[in-house]
């Protein structure tokens, strides 16, 4: 496997780590990094393997969004949570000082 094919791999790992850790700053900077990795195999010709890699590596992204989209129903969930408490305190100092 080339050294770029098994960067991209480490690069997979690396996004897994930081999707994990909710670390939403430096998986920024990694997809951007291997944005531009991919980009480099954009016009060469791939062996099978390498196929295989990038087919698996969009296999993955697939894995990632979905693991990105249930976090994120997780927060509006939760922002729902604190928006209604704070509705309440409000409402309940409404009525007290009257």
């Amino acid at each position: 496997m080339s050294s770029l094919l098994q960067e991209l791999n480490e690069f997979s790992l690396k996004i897994t780590e930081l999707i994990d850790l909710n670390d939403w700053e430096q998986l920024c900077e990694i997809l951007t990094q291997r944005q531009a990795r991919l980009s480099l195999l954009a016009n060469t010709q791939l062996s099978l393997e390498e196929q295989s890699v990038l087919e698996s590596i969009q296999a993955m992204d697939k894995l990632f969004i979905e693991s990105i989209q249930l976090k994120k129903m997780a927060l509006l969930k939760d922002f729902q949570t604190v928006a209604q408490g704070q509705k309440s305190i409000k409402a309940y100092y409404a009525t007290a000082t009257n």
